[in-house]
Parts: structure tokens; C-alpha cells; sequence
């Protein structure tokens, strides 16, 4: 089942109690999610979960519910970490061989001109320009010996399981050392603003079987529009009454929240989140995909969609495969700014408007772990290696799927190899279209089981 977030910001006005429960929380909480963090990865991941759950429950005076919540949301963690790692291997492997080839044929050039230049057989030009390409050798092998220590220290500490996280954030972490360049006076100052980035999150993990799908932490929809929230306290704070209340609204997939929360029948998980003085609720909702038909279908034809920076590009094809129409959608915001999700979000909706529209099914690329391990492996993941570590594409990914799973739209995905090499020389010339709109047309056809071979 598709698992859909949607997030709002508490307001003092309506959570004020709340607000202030979880600022006191959560430098406990993080010192709970510190020491699982320390077990799982002393332990390689390979955890005995009620083991560890007595443990932290007898070690923290917490709740059977609060140790779950934790040690799930760790284990997660660690497995995604242990992903990115494979990621990051691949592409040091690639760098290295590339840096290798480039530096074996500087080498051979080095080595040619090795004899004239000690025979004073070069002229002065010659000469500089066989200095200069000895120098750049020189760095090229410092280089290549970085990455090959840097490579040599991640397989070491992928095959012992050894996966540090930095929970504040490395940034972060490292302005302890220049303190007046980022604005402090002090250690402690620092300090003080590290912790709080350290400790910025709290996780309830909800379950079928309980009250609302969730025992410690509940929402109850009102004739209002919004919600009524109830927290249960753990640990010392319940010396003053067991639960902290107050009210939230969501704009974003607050039918699917409400439905879900109403039939009382999935488990709905909720995270706060802490940024700077701003307090956010997420909440982690499971979808019922047998109640929601597809509405769409790629008989008639697909939609192909080409992610790039600063815009999606739409090609819209038959069903015999043949370009029907184009469209561009401009990305005029990026990071974390909330323009950036407020476009995309609206970007992936008009998207969604239009293949409901034309009741056709969307492709799009299939960028996951193992298809860009191999792109990377063939020496072709440059560009989808860059992408795929930005925040836009990350975000345009998480909307593409909650858009299409709440419209019951199919996505298909491909395989992305070549597309824009395809497009460049087999579409662009001859139909005079734009490289990315002809990236989007062979990603369309590819959903529809036509190949474009390489030329």
C-alpha cells in the first residue's frame, strides 16, 4: 500500500501547550534516538528488536509504544544509509576509473617527452608545456590517492556495518571551529544551536490495531475543518496530567488523513519537526488502493515526463506511439524554501489535471538505487547522479507519486539510460523539437514498449 506525508505548521494560538511540551521533550528523545542509533550500528543492524525495546524502556522510564517509535525510525535510517553508501561506492569506483584513464594518458605523453627534455631537445614553449603537464600529473596522483583512501575506508566500513550519522548536521557540527566566522561569541553559543538542530524530531509510529491507528499520539477530525490533537506524555512529564492537547488544520491531502483517520482501519504515523522556532506536524498516512480505481490507461497513449533543473518537459504520444503534443513546466524556485514546495506541488498537480484529462497513463524515469548504480557503472550517470542528490528532484519524486496515488493515475517507470542521446539524434532534427521535450517522447515511447535503439 502507498504510504502518503503531508505536513502543517502548529500555531501557538491553537497548539500552544503542545509547543511547548515538545520543546522540553525533545532533548530527551534525541538522547533515546542517540544510544538505539549507537546499538544498531555496534550490532550491524542486526538487532533483537524486544531485546532492545526492554532496554530502552528500563534505561529511559519510556513506554513500550515510545521504544518502537524509535528503534523503527532508526532502523530506517540505518538501511537508507546503508543504500547511499552502495550509491557513493559506485561513484567513487567511476571516478577513480575515469581519473585513471585520464591520468594513463597524460603519463605516456609525460614519458615521450621525458628524454628530449633531459637532452635540452625542446624549445621553450615545448619545454613549459612539459612542465606544466608533469605538475598537472603530479596533483592528478594526489588526486586519484584521496579516492582510492577515500574508497578503501568506505569498504571497510560497508563491510563492517560502520555507518556514522550526524545528527545535527555536519555543517553544523564543523562551525565549532569557526566560531566568529558563523556569528558566535562562544562554545556555548554554538552549543546551544547545535542541540536544538540535533534534537528537532520526534517520531509516533502508529499501528493498526490502536486507538486511531496510533496509541501515543491521535487526531480526531472536527465539524470545523480541523483537528483535535492528543498527545500522550512519556517519561517524568506525565507528573501533570497524562496528555497535552491542542488543534491543527492540513491543506495538503486532508481528505485521505480525514477518510483514514474516520474508518479507523490503517495505521497513521505522525513526526514533529523542529526548525528554528517553527514547530511542523507531519503525519504518515497509509492508503486503501482497492477503494481507489485507476482512471487512466496507456491503450490511447502515455504521457512522458523529463526531470531537469529548472523544469519538466512533456511529451504526450498515441497509442501507436507517434508525438501528439508538448509542454514545458518552469521551476523558478529551488531548496527548502516553502515557493519551492508550494510550485512544485502545484506543478505536479496541473501535471495530474492533464493526464486525467487525456485519461493516459504517466512515465516517467525510474531513478532508483539500483538503476542509477548501473547507469553509473556504464560511465552515463553524470547528470542523473547530480539530480538525484538535489532537494528539487527528491520533491518532485514524493509529488508525482502522492499526486497520481490520490487521482488514481498509473505511473510507469523506465529505464532512463540514453534518452537524451536517443532524442538528440534520432527526433530533435527531423520533428525540430527541443532535446529535453525529445528526452520526454523516448521515455513515453520506452512506457510503451517501443525500443529506440542507440545510434
Amino acid at each position: 500500500m502507498p504510504v502518503l506525508t503531508t505536513e502543517t505548521r502548529l500555531s501557538a494560538r491553537e497548539a500552544n501547550d503542545i509547543m511547548e511540551y515538545v520543546q522540553k521533550y525533545r532533548t530527551d528523545y534525541g538522547r533515546i534516538q542517540r544510544y538505539v542509533w549507537r546499538v544498531i550500528v555496534r550490532q550491524n543492524g542486526a538487532v533483537n528488536k524486544s531485546k532492545l525495546n526492554t532496554e530502552v524502556q528500563t534505561r529511559f522510564s519510556v513506554s513500550k509504544r515510545t521504544a518502537n517509535s524509535v528503534i523503527y525510525d532508526m532502523k530506517g535510517r540505518y538501511k537508507a544509509l546503508r543504500e547511499l553508501k552502495k550509491t557513493e561506492r559506485s561513484r567513487l569506483r567511476n571516478r577513480i576509473r575515469h581519473l585513471e584513464q585520464q591520468t594513463e594518458k597524460i603519463a605516456v605523453t609525460v614519458n615521450m617527452r621525458k628524454k628530449d627534455a633531459a637532452a635540452n631537445r625542446l624549445g621553450r614553449e615545448q619545454l613549459v608545456k612539459y612542465r606544466d603537464l608533469k605538475k598537472k600529473l603530479y596533483y592528478k596522483h594526489q588526486r586519484l590517492q584521496k579516492l582510492r583512501d577515500r574508497l578503501a575506508q568506505l569498504e571497510k566500513d560497508m563491510e563492517n556495518g560502520r555507518y556514522s550519522l550526524g545528527f545535527g548536521g555536519k555543517k553544523t557540527f564543523d562551525d565549532q571551529y569557526r566560531l566568529s566566522e558563523n556569528g558566535y561569541r562562544s562554545h556555548k553559543g554554538w552549543y546551544n544551536d547545535y542541540r536544538k538542530k540535533r534534537d528537532s524530531n520526534i517520531f509516533y509510529l502508529g499501528s493498526r490495531d490502536e486507538t486511531a491507528g496510533n496509541q501515543m499520539f491521535q487526531l480526531s477530525p472536527d465539524a470545523a475543518g480541523g483537528y483535535d490533537v492528543r498527545i500522550r506524555k512519556d517519561g517524568k512529564y506525565d507528573s501533570d496530567g497524562k496528555y497535552v492537547h491542542g488543534r491543527c488544520h492540513f491543506k495538503y491531502l486532508d481528505d485521505e488523513l480525514r477518510e483514514s483517520l474516520q474508518n479507523r482501519d490503517r495505521p497513521v504515523s505522525y513526526r514533529i519537526k523542529m526548525r528554528g522556532r517553527k514547530v511542523y506536524l507531519q503525519a504518515i498516512v497509509t492508503l486503501d488502493m482497492a477503494k481507489r480505481p485507476i482512471m487512466t490507461t496507456a491503450v490511447d497513449g502515455v504521457i512522458g515526463l523529463d526531470f531537469n533543473d529548472g523544469h519538466i518537459d512533456l511529451a504526450e504520444t498515441d497509442g501507436k506511439g507517434n508525438l501528439t503534443s508538448m509542454k514545458q513546466y518552469r521551476l523558478r524556485y529551488h531548496g527548502t524554501g516553502g515557493r519551492a514546495a508550494n510550485e512544485m506541488r502545484q506543478v505536479t498537480a496541473e501535471i495530474g489535471r492533464y493526464a486525467l484529462s487525456k485519461g493516459k497513463s504517466i512515465v516517467k524515469e525510474d531513478l532508483s538505487f539500483e538503476k542509477k548504480k548501473a547507469l553509473t557503472e556504464r560511465g552515463s550517470g553524470r547528470r542523473y547522479n547530480k539530480m538525484l542528490h538535489t532537494l528539487d528532484y527528491s520533491r518532485y519524486e514524493d509529488d508525482i507519486r502522492n499526486m497520481a496515488v490520490r487521482n488514481g493515475i498509473d505511473v510507469i517507470e523506465v529505464n532512463p539510460a540514453y534518452t537524451s542521446r536517443i532524442a538528440k539524434r534520432k527526433y530533435c532534427e527531423i520533428r525540430k523539437i527541443p532535446v529535453h521535450n525529445g528526452a520526454a517522447y523516448v521515455i513515453a515511447r520506452r512506457g510503451k514498449g517501443f525500443k529506440d535503439k542507440t545510434v
